[in-house]
């Protein structure tokens, strides 16, 4: 991002040839700084070839980058088969409608009828609904037709608007935004996020640059359909952008609306600034204009730091980068209504979508759940409406909806229980899931299951674990749980994946979401992290403990040797932390216990019945589980004693006391190999899927590119004769990762023909696979 220069025009200095030649050479060079700068002159000489002022910027320089990546065939733009990998990165630099009007821009000069004709026949049936173009792939595109579209198994509601679209509703409604933006501020992530992407210290800088936006707008206007009024203007003849800019009217409107028929409404405004950006660029070529060039540099910089704020950047790895797009209230305004959301899934031919599971994060009290999914099925019913679809009722496509828990940080700690408001805001949330399907049958055929979403680092599966049972006595059959996405540590990755599945009782058919700790190369993770890693020391035992437990379960037989190596840690690190030396049999059975509701343990019944989530089994849960069978009374006590201590606050703090481990003096590649086959074979045997989300893992996890995404090293185990459970896909947040259910399938295809050099019957033979998995695995 060009931050010097949108600060230059910000405060009206002038922006030069130069300085974008200058900047646009130093950005090159934050890419890798281990590239000499002799060999970017180079790269640069390249890029500037015959660009040599503003219009050739956009004109030849940008317009390649566009002709790159993109073709026309049959009045449809489509990315072309071999970039799809690079459209998907470029995508977090550029919004994707102003490179779709340049390969437009291409077409409308070469005919003759320019009126609207042109715009119908072109713009719009590529814009109307998406601004993201896909690749046409002949092999996925008959798969995608056969089907009907294609099975989307873990897709968030919110966080899925694309980036074209949210502009066009800032343009609108400025305030609005602001509004939302200060609530946010108070954040100190979304601060982060905002000083790590801009130069904006406060949001009322930001709605200025919204209200620029606004007036470059009507000044391009202008000049298109109104050139005189611009030639008469003293500051716009002697390049006085500030000036121009102050004395212009921001106006809420989209100017260019004027030029489409009364017939034409607002949902089409991407279609519209689409339209705005072809006659610029014609405009621009026939008459180049420096101070109208500028303007639109401007402009387009305004939305692209924009962008920058709603979809995850290349440079952004982790999830909390991920979590600051979630938080900035950016997208707020613009997700209240939901039909604009499925319109934009669908794709703008409207076959991309065959079966659909929307997640949500479910309101607190009936009423409002009650209204909460109304609106979500009001959205999807206008968009089966709007398309106005003339197929059979087994040809429609479906929506389903998984209630997801979010997992957040312990900010007002117990001094007793662990997450204490956390677990009584879940279990009430899920009292009213099942009170709600209880009282109202018909909403069991539309939320039909329950996930945990959010950070791992805030909140354990433990946490949710006797509330997923409470609902599964209740009568839901569907779980899911993000786990093993991000870690400290791949044990913990691991050792998040078993606690889900264990602590929250899934079984046959549920689901694991993400499970990246469990596919990654652990050479590639070896390279990121270096030879030491920050850890909490109690992580670090708590992953011991768990490795100790795996290998004697799954009888792993390379890893028998370690065990008194293990143990040997284990008892210096439960000293450190629980002031006591316990054999590693109490340990593991009092980790084991986590899984027990520590309200019913440490509280009267009384108190829970007055909170509303009293529940007779996890009462006894502990004792039902047998979790100290085998035990005699001491042993028993002592580990109650440890689980106490665990949940204890003092203990909590030498829990939590950070220490510095080489990753690698436990296991080595290889054995932290065999332990993710462990985990992959644990989950085959109990037919445990994942949902596997190729764009959201490549840019939250540690991986560099498509070329590393885990999910080769899944089919290579698998190739190689080892337990692989089934893989479904899913897009996770269309938005933030500016992505399709049909983009993350040509994603991956690609990457396997590409970077992997499979043939095209052997990449669509997995996936086929994982399209009959999502079939065969959706929830229903």
């Amino acid at each position: 991002m060009d931050n010097e220069s949108l600060s230059q025009y910000m405060v009206g200095n002038d922006v030069s040839f130069e300085d974008i030649k200058r900047r646009l050479f130093l950005l090159s060079r934050s890419q890798n700084r281990l590239i000499p700068d002799h060999l970017y002159r180079l790269y640069q000489e390249k890029a500037f070839e015959n660009v040599f002022n503003f219009s050739d910027i956009f004109l030849i320089g940008v317009k390649q980058l566009s002709e790159n990546h993109l073709e026309v065939k049959d009045k449809r733009v489509y990315v072309k088969e071999e970039m799809q990998n690079s459209w998907q990165e470029l995508l977090t630099y550029i919004p994707p409608l102003f490179l779709q009007s340049l390969i437009m821009y291409n077409e409308y000069i070469k005919v003759e009828n320019k009126d609207l004709f042109f715009f119908k026949d072109l713009i719009f049936p590529n814009t109307k609904y998406t601004s993201i173009p896909s690749a046409k792939i002949t092999q996925l595109e008959h798969l995608l037709n056969d089907n009907k579209g294609f099975h989307d198994l873990h897709m968030h509601l919110n966080g899925s608007l694309e980036t074209d679209q949210i502009w066009q509703d800032y343009l609108s409604h400025p305030t609005l935004i602001y509004r939302d933006l200060k609530k946010s501020f108070s954040n100190s992530k979304v601060k982060e996020q905002i000083e790590q992407e801009s130069s904006l210290l406060e949001p009322l800088i930001y709605i200025n640059l919204l209200k620029d936006a606004q007036k470059i707008r009507h000044i391009l206007y202008e000049y298109i359909f109104n050139p005189d009024s611009l030639k008469n203007d003293k500051n716009f003849r002697t390049n006085n952008i500030n000036k121009l800019l102050s004395n212009q009217v921001a106006g809420y409107r989209h100017p260019f609306l004027d030029q489409i028929s009364s017939d034409w409404d607002t949902p089409y405004l991407m279609s519209v600034e689409s339209y705005m950006y072809v006659l610029i660029l014609e405009k621009i070529m026939k008459s180049p204009n420096e101070v109208i060039t500028k303007l639109l540099h401007y402009y387009l910089l305004i939305l692209g730091l924009t962008n920058r704020l709603l979809v995850q950047q290349t440079h952004q790895n982790g999830f909390e980068q991920f979590q600051k797009n979630t938080l900035n209230g950016l997208r707020e305004q613009s997700e209240k209504s939901y039909s604009r959301r499925y319109l934009q899934m669908h794709g703008n031919e409207s076959k991309f979508l065959s079966f659909l599971e929307g997640r949500f994060s479910p309101k607190v009290t009936q009423l409002e759940l009650i209204t909460q999914i109304e609106a979500i099925y009001k959205g999807w019913n206008k968009m089966i409406k709007t398309l106005n679809l003339s197929l059979s009722e087994n040809h429609l496509p479906q929506l389903k909806l998984i209630a997801h828990f979010i997992k957040k940080i312990d900010a007002k700690p117990n001094p007793y229980i662990r997450h204490k408001a956390l677990r009584l805001e879940v279990a009430k949330k899920g009292r009213n899931i099942s009170s709600l399907l209880k009282n109202y049958p018909k909403y069991k055929s539309k939320l039909i299951g329950i996930d945990a979403a959010s950070s791992e680092f805030d909140a354990p599966p433990e946490v949710f674990a006797p509330t997923y049972r409470a609902l599964r006595r209740k009568g839901i059959k569907h779980f899911t749980y993000h786990a093993g996405e991000d870690f400290y540590h791949i044990l913990d990755g691991l050792r998040s994946i078993y606690e889900a599945i264990i602590f929250c009782n899934l079984t046959k058919t549920d689901r694991i979401g993400h499970a990246t700790a469990a596919g990654i190369s652990i050479k590639l993770w070896s390279e990121i992290i270096g030879k030491s890693i920050l850890i909490k020391q109690g992580i670090h035992l708590d992953n011991l403990i768990f490795a100790y437990h795996l290998i004697v379960k799954s009888n792993a037989v390379q890893l028998q040797r370690l065990i008194p190596q293990i143990i040997n840690e284990v008892n210096n690190l439960s000293f450190n932390i629980y002031n006591e030396y316990y054999p590693i049999l109490i340990l593991e059975q009092a980790w084991l216990m986590r899984e027990c509701c520590p309200l019913h343990c440490f509280n009267e019944k009384n108190y829970l019945q007055a909170q509303g989530i009293f529940d007779d089994i996890e009462n006894n849960w502990f004792l039902n589980r047998k979790i100290i069978k085998g035990y005699n009374s001491i042993t028993n006590d002592k580990i109650i004693e440890l689980y106490q201590k665990y949940h204890n606050m003092s203990i909590r703090k030498n829990y939590d006391k950070v220490i510095s481990i080489d990753p690698f003096e436990m296991f080595d590649y290889n054995q932290l190999e065999i332990l993710q086959l462990e985990i992959l074979k644990f989950m085959t045997i109990h037919e445990i899927v994942i949902e596997t989300l190729p764009t959201s893992n490549v840019r939250i996890g540690f991986h560099k590119n498509y070329s590393t995404y885990h999910l080769l090293n899944w089919i290579n185990w698998n190739e190689q004769g080892y337990s692989i459970p089934p893989i479904v896909l899913g897009s996770d947040d269309t938005g933030i990762f500016a992505t399709n259910i049909y983009n993350e399938f040509a994603n991956l295809y690609c990457s396997l023909i590409n970077d992997h050099k499979l043939s095209q019957s052997k990449a669509m033979k997995f996936i086929k696979k994982i399209d009959e998995n999502s079939k065969i695995y959706k929830f229903k």
